[in-house]
């Protein structure tokens, strides 16, 4: 069959400051198809092509990958490829915890729910008539106006058993991030989470179970992107690198091995760095110059709400490690808790400007569907346009703060942190190159001081 596969343009996340990502979540399910169906794969991200005139009518299939944020555009998009005569496939964690909201718009035919290679591989197989529906597993789908869910696929346990991203069939040109000036791309080694987080989803989407790749099928991948396709620098954009500390350090040892002059990033956590400096010490020695770290807030008592299981002076303890070895940090921070006054959220800011990582990332707490936060709040909402749930808008009704106030405070959140001189000074270029909506908060709070006075500090 003729799949197409798609990733529909984003209006926020990292595409807003300024950073491409490859889809790599695609790739996977490019992969596992590629074998047996001529696939295609379009990043309207990347690519400068207009949804609207794309033709889906070639495709037997289009496939389109869906986050919160995104789901107002994926939808546009199968509105049209369904007028075109495609079956259209959902797949993403906002559709598998909304299935029954998107199948009922009447756009989408069939939704692939949680991990999706091997779930979305047999429902290609069962529209191509090689296998009966009583073998789909994990996808939703709606008859004669009743929603109809076939069991969840298994998880994958042995994750080196999947195939490698089919990168070839992505732009890559296209993508454009870098580190320490080096042309980055990404790769994921693990999946699943035991945290649990009251604000993130991917316990579920992924499961609880952490599952990992081998050492030696991650290094063979970073082997294939070093010398096929040419990259020295990697990100691993995992929840949870480093969640298996001798795993991280055999990983850096044969990085060291192979003699691979590479740098990279993964993210970790706060308790995570504090309980293991050796692996730390190991990783750098590898070319470990980046991650990204939930630092969150500066609150226990918010710590505790969020589930975080983490205490904030081991975030001191940790940005001290990391210093010690040279590696660099974005620290993300949320304000916007159901009880959080003002003055609790600007001690997360004035807390994130104590422990001065080299960047952050302040997001508004955002009830994402699929979450423990989600389910408590469904009387607060605000709103139920999801391309406002983009970690930027106000979407819960909050006991203390306003939402006019809440907006207030993220503008003076990135103005006090990148506002002062040295911080501004050594951040400019980034500021300017990849981070133009901060940029924009910036301007703004400087033209329009007066009016955003109150939330000053």
């Amino acid at each position: 069959m003729n799949v197409l596969l798609v990733s529909p343009p984003s209006g926020f996340s990292y595409t807003s400051i300024g950073i491409r990502r490859p889809p790599l979540g695609l790739a996977y399910l490019a992969a596992v198809l590629k074998d047996h169906h001529n696939v295609q794969v379009i990043d309207f991200t990347a690519e400068k092509r207009d949804w609207r005139r794309y033709p889906y009518c070639n495709f037997d299939i289009v496939g389109i990958s869906v986050d919160t944020a995104r789901y107002n555009a994926a939808l546009k998009i199968a509105d049209r490829a369904k007028d075109m005569g495609a079956t259209v496939v959902m797949g993403g964690p906002h559709v598998s915890f909304m299935d029954e909201e998107t199948l009922e718009s009447g756009s989408v035919d069939y939704i692939v729910r949680n991990e999706g290679e091997f779930a979305f591989r047999s429902l290609v197989d069962y529209l191509s008539k090689d296998i009966p529906l009583e073998e789909v597993r994990g996808v939703s789908y709606r008859t004669n106006g009743k929603i109809h869910r076939t069991p969840l696929a298994p998880f994958i346990r042995d994750l080196d058993s999947i195939p490698f991203p089919a990168r070839n069939l992505l732009p890559l040109e296209r993508y454009n991030e870098k580190m320490n000036g080096r042309l980055t791309t990404t790769l994921v080694t693990s999946r699943g989470c035991p945290f649990n987080c009251t604000f993130c989803s991917s316990s579920q989407f992924f499961g609880v179970r952490w599952r990992a790749r081998s050492a030696e099928n991650v290094i063979d991948e970073i082997e294939l992107l070093y010398h096929t396709y040419g990259y020295r620098a990697l990100s691993f954009v995992e929840d949870n690198f480093t969640l298996d500390p001798d795993r991280a350090v055999k990983i850096s040892e044969m990085i060291q091995r192979k003699r691979l002059d590479i740098i990279w990033g993964a993210w970790s956590r706060v308790d995570t760095i504090v309980r293991n400096p050796l692996m730390v010490k190991a990783m750098a020695r590898a070319g470990f110059r980046w991650t990204f770290i939930g630092f969150e807030s500066g609150s226990q008592e918010v710590l505790d709400e969020y589930g975080k299981h983490a205490l904030t002076e081991d975030s001191i303890k940790a940005k001290e490690l990391l210093d010690r070895y040279g590696v660099g940090i974005t620290g993300s921070f949320i304000i916007g808790s159901l009880d959080e006054t003002k003055d609790m959220m600007k001690e997360t800011i004035d807390f994130a400007k104590r422990l001065n990582p080299c960047r952050v990332q302040f997001s508004i707490l955002t009830p994402y569907p699929g979450t423990e936060l989600f389910e408590r709040v469904k009387n607060r909402l605000l709103t139920r346009n999801w391309g406002k749930y983009n970690g930027g808008e106000p979407t819960i009704k909050l006991d203390h703060v306003s939402p006019r106030d809440m907006r207030r405070l993220i503008v003076s959140a990135y103005y006090s942190f990148y506002g002062r001189p040295v911080k501004f000074v050594r951040n400019l270029p980034y500021l300017v190159r990849a981070l133009p909506s901060v940029w924009k908060l910036l301007l703004s709070k400087l033209l329009f001081f007066r009016a955003y006075n109150s939330a000053s500090w």
